[in-house]
């Protein structure tokens, strides 16, 4: 089997095993290191395309698996190997592995995953006209279904433009988190345990897992959460700063400083890291361009009272104490 191949096989067994119930950090962590090897990205968004026309076409495919059974006399499954043609023939083989499975089930469930690795961000536009901005090293999944239309933030961060259906409201769950929308604009995010929803336009209501009654957001509103207690925060922003990322800016209003570091180690692969109270006593308004990660870092120490050391493995900020030696 030829790499490229193998990697295509690869990416059909990932789209399965990650939109498992039981899936685990470990699993998006490996999902991560695979995806950094040369020409898997490729192969999985080939798979993804393919996973996607199935899901279009699911009913007939379904129609088709369930035939023998119903007839008295059997006849054989058929593929139209015609929709598969631009993928090739490798694609196309790891296509039939994820359509039809042994026992003659379909698989995998209707679910995209869609991933972004570090500092790739991703314009998503759904079959439903919906449109979701992926920020970057994030993984949701998304199943568009004839009563709801649901998306699930697994890690990360999406900006959604929700197209208006009354009759299929647009459910995300984040954590323990439920955000229900029928058409607006919102942002989510999942890092660290720390949820948090924007709306930017329209209203949106937030429940949270324990709480009696669901919080309404309206346009210029976060609502903050720490997964796994008890209540929420709900405050005033500009909501354009949260998702200043967009444009390759972080902006930040007295956020503490390992907020900003947290951020900046989703864009690249080499961490910051904290060290000392006084650093992680600091705190931070300002604005960050998203480039290089050298520039970042000089910039973020010639605005705070901060030393960056480089290690074998990371570069280490520390706090400058305020009175001289």
């Amino acid at each position: 089997m030829s790499r490229s191949a193998q990697h295509l096989q690869e990416a059909a067994d990932w789209l399965t095993r990650l939109q498992r119930p039981e899936v685990e950090e470990t699993d998006w962590l490996a999902f991560d290191a695979w995806l950094s090897e040369p020409g898997a990205q490729e192969a999985y968004d080939a798979i993804q395309a393919v996973d996607e026309e199935i899901f279009q076409r699911g009913a007939a495919v379904r129609g088709e698996l369930a035939e023998p059974k119903r007839a008295t006399a059997k006849r054989a499954f058929t593929i139209d190997w015609r929709w598969l043609g631009g993928l090739g023939v490798a694609a196309a083989v790891a296509a039939v592995a994820i359509v039809v499975a042994p026992w003659g089930e379909l698989l995998p469930q209707p679910d995209t995953l869609y991933t972004t690795a570090k500092g790739e961000n991703r314009a998503i536009q759904l079959a439903d006209g919906s449109h979701i901005d992926l920020n970057t090293d994030s993984h949701l999944s998304v199943r568009l279904d004839k009563d709801a239309r649901r998306v699930t933030v697994h890690d990360g961060q999406a900006l959604f433009d929700v197209a208006h259906d009354t009759a299929r409201p647009f459910l995300i769950t984040a954590g323990d988190e439920t955000v229900r929308v029928v058409g607006t604009k919102f942002d989510v995010r999942r890092r660290d345990g720390q949820l948090s929803v924007t709306v930017l336009r329209g209203l949106v209501e937030v429940s949270t897992d324990g709480e009696d009654s669901p919080v309404r957001l309206r346009p210029g509103q976060m609502l903050e959460h720490i997964e796994g207690a008890s209540g929420v925060v709900v405050r005033a922003v500009a909501a354009e700063d949260q998702v200043g990322w967009r444009s390759g800016r972080l902006i930040y209003r007295d956020q503490p400083l390992g907020r900003i570091v947290s951020d900046m180690n989703h864009y690249f692969d080499r961490p910051l890291r904290l060290e000392g109270e006084t650093a992680a006593n600091l705190r931070f308004s300002g604005v960050l361009i998203v480039d290089g990660q050298d520039a970042m870092v000089r910039r973020l120490t010639s605005l705070m009272p901060l030393s960056a050391t480089p290690t074998d493995d990371s570069i280490v900020l520390r706090g400058k104490s305020s009175t001289p030696n």
